[in-house]
């Protein structure tokens, strides 16, 4: 509630300087941040006028100038997801170049309720076609998806809708843009309002917000419905598709077990390299309480040698192929944690669901377009240089070091969306002892609302994305307590986690795995009672 309180605050402040109609006196007090703003329908000098077109105008095709575009995507009928990756596959054959990603919304149905529930989503692009070359194109993805004529608000495999083009306003016999009903759907306004920053930078985003015509823009039109606290109630939960099913990281904080299969990993290098003792191993964190087990097969400790794939791969095969076998992992979730495009596409093909790479595509970027192509979870890590040079003088200098690694986070996503990862399946990790000093670690765990607060002004929907946090056994905290062994920090990686829960974080990838659950459970009841 705090977070959502703060991003009102941040929202409301950016968007009333061009969206006009409050006076300096109706400035939100404390009191007020919980509030919807009210709504105004009355013109306003500041709001930034838009292009109301003509039908002819509208209707040029190839050849014009790009045009920035928003289009929802909906679907309560099949696979909802493969639906939507297909989708985006065919926008792209279609001239639309995505260039963003809202999150992942599971809805309950309106209008018609007695049917599945939805999920919901949008993406930002540009397209050189018409408006209306546009509209048709979308209707034929839909066609060749297996949409056909149904009841109206009905159930549907696939439905695309443009909700913003450029900044025309269009009203036409078979085209309204903006969406005629924007302003009552909560399904559409929160993967909208993802695609849009607090910061008042963007000149589209400023058109698109004065088309809204309320106070506020469409902020304004979103905390109108409720905004973010009405997020994970029955009537629209913000998901990740992992494994076949759909992750509401909201209800609970999520523990990772580590499993590391390397001679010289920093805490318990050279235990878990035979597959016996890695099975065991596994049945132990599973046994625990681990939801998802994080193997490794490569050392990022600090100056580690580099393995070649193909040694990785030697390593992690056999013990990874005998994990994916035990009962206990049914209903259990498996990542590996590769910075290899290689490793990354063996690892989902024999049975691994979530790829986690420390480098966040910089060591291999090909493992970007892989991890896009699998359609899998990837976990993207801040962290300057590698493992053999991110200790170095110069990768430890900060000046705010939260906002820079939110900057320098976000540019990776950025990276990663380009390259075909939907935000829906990113899941961002600040690099606990990575590209750090001590301070800095403490900084970040404690300043996980900051870097949420810092990326939300470049991608509202970026700040929204599962953190995983991974303070377990590192130096810092030997530091700290004065525990040269890491075997001995299981206490204070309680503490670290239960500090990072409180300040937002979702996943904790930890050692002790029983340790790891307690503190959770007492990070989530310490953080329901200060909503």
């Amino acid at each position: 509630m705090l977070h959502a309180k703060e991003a009102t605050r941040k929202m409301y402040s950016v968007a009333k300087s061009y969206c006009g109609g409050v006076a300096a006196s109706d400035a939100l007090s404390g009191s007020d941040l919980g509030r919807s703003l009210k709504p105004s329908h009355k013109a306003s000098s500041r709001v930034v006028p838009c292009n109301a077109r003509s039908f002819a105008q509208c209707s040029l095709g190839g050849g014009s100038a790009d045009q920035e575009v928003v289009i929802a995507l909906g679907s309560n009928v099949g696979d909802r997801i493969s639906t939507f990756d297909r989708a985006l596959q065919l926008m792209k054959n279609s001239a639309i170049n995505i260039t963003r990603h809202a999150c992942l919304y599971e809805t309950a149905p309106a209008y018609v309720t007695d049917q599945p529930r939805f999920l919901n989503s949008a993406v930002r692009g540009t397209t050189k076609l018409g408006p209306h070359e546009l509209l048709k194109e979308l209707k034929e993805i839909e066609k060749d998806i297996g949409r056909t004529a149904g009841i109206r608000y009905g159930p549907r495999p696939i439905d695309l809708d443009i909700l913003l083009y450029g900044s025309s306003q269009i009203s036409t016999e078979n085209l309204i843009v903006p969406h005629e009903r924007i302003h009552e759907r909560p399904f559409v306004l929160a993967p909208l309002v993802d695609l849009l920053g607090s910061s008042t930078d963007d000149g589209v985003e400023k058109s698109w917000h004065s088309l809204a015509k309320c106070t506020g823009g469409f902020f304004g039109l979103w905390n109108k419905l409720g905004g973010e606290p009405i997020i994970g109630t029955e009537g629209i939960k913000r998901v990740l598709p992992v494994g076949n099913r759909l992750l509401d990281w909201s209800e609970r904080t999520l523990i990772m077990g580590v499993l590391n299969l390397t001679p010289d990993s920093f805490s318990d290098g050279g235990k878990f390299q035979e597959v016996e003792a890695a099975i065991l191993q596994a049945k132990l964190l599973l046994s625990e309480g681990a939801d998802i087990i994080d193997i490794g097969a490569q050392s990022t400790r600090p100056f580690a040698q580099r393995l070649s794939a193909e040694e990785e791969l030697e390593r992690l095969v056999p013990i990874l192929d005998a994990i994916t076998k035990i009962p206990e992992m049914e209903g259990k979730l498996l990542s590996v944690d590769t910075f290899y495009a290689e490793v990354a596409a063996e690892a989902v093909k024999r049975g691994v669901n979530i790829v986690n790479d420390v480098s966040g595509g910089q060591i291999d970027p090909r493992i970007l377009q892989v991890v896009a192509e699998l359609g899998v979870p990837y976990v993207t890590m801040h962290m300057r240089g590698d493992p053999s040079t991110m200790q170095s003088e110069q990768n430890l200098l900060y000046g705010d070091v939260c906002n820079e690694v939110a900057s320098e986070l976000y540019s990776r996503v950025r990276e990663a969306e380009l390259s075909g990862i939907p935000l829906w399946r990113i899941v961002l990790d600040p690099g606990i002892g990575f590209s750090k000093k001590s301070k800095h670690n403490l900084e970040v765990i404690m300043g996980l609302e900051s870097i949420r607060a810092e990326m939300g002004k470049m991608s509202l929907g970026a700040s929204h994305v599962p953190i995983l946090l991974g303070p377990s056994r590192k130096r810092f905290l030997g530091e700290i307590c004065n525990r040269a062994n890491p075997v001995e920090r299981d206490v204070a990686t309680v503490a670290a986690a239960t500090a990072g829960i409180l300040n937002g974080a979702n996943i904790v990838r930890i050692h002790n795995v029983g340790y790891g659950v307690d503190a959770a459970k007492v990070g989530d009841a310490l953080s329901k009672g200060r909503r």
